[in-house]
């Protein structure tokens, strides 16, 4: 038989009916802001919240420290890893960056540049190509015009 002990939540005396058992009722397990096998998880899911929003902020700076001409395929080279990384499918269909309000310089966060890409070169949001990659399904390329200036040059006037 087991010794009496006291509840760490509610601190009554009770005798377990196991040897692991830490508390007198699972209502005092829940209300425990403990969880009775691995302890709080608030510091744990904090620092993943801050490496997540770090390691987007760095992809966000490694696709606009890129020249302008190679941004693109800086893009691309990202989105060749959502088949095999969870963080990133993690940050590319995060709801909090691609709910984010416009930057004022008019730059977008990697979660919505993800998206600008795949919609204008795949014609699916990004978190639908997300979701196909991570199915397997094919993803095609919509075929893109090259962007034409309509615009006429200026004239330039002779001097008679």
């Amino acid at each position: 038989m087991l010794e009496a002990m006291e509840c760490p939540h509610c601190a009554s005396v009770f005798t377990p009916k196991r040897s692991n058992q830490k508390f007198c009722s699972r209502r005092c397990q829940l209300a425990s802001s403990r969880n009775a096998t691995r302890g709080s998880r608030s510091e744990e899911n904090e620092a993943r919240k801050a490496k997540h929003f770090e390691r987007s902020q760095r992809l966000f700076e490694m696709l606009y420290l890129a020249p302008p001409l190679e941004r693109l395929g800086v893009m691309q080279e990202i989105l060749s890893y959502v088949p095999t990384d969870t963080g990133l499918r993690n940050i590319l269909t995060d709801p909090v960056l691609l709910s984010e309000r416009p930057r004022v310089d008019g730059r977008m966060n990697i979660a919505k540049a993800a998206s600008a890409y795949t919609q204008k070169f795949y014609g699916i949001s990004g978190t639908t190509y997300v979701r196909k990659v991570r199915l397997g399904d094919e993803v095609d390329a919509i075929e893109v015009s090259p962007v034409v200036d309509t615009a006429e040059a200026p004239q330039t006037s002779e001097a008679e």
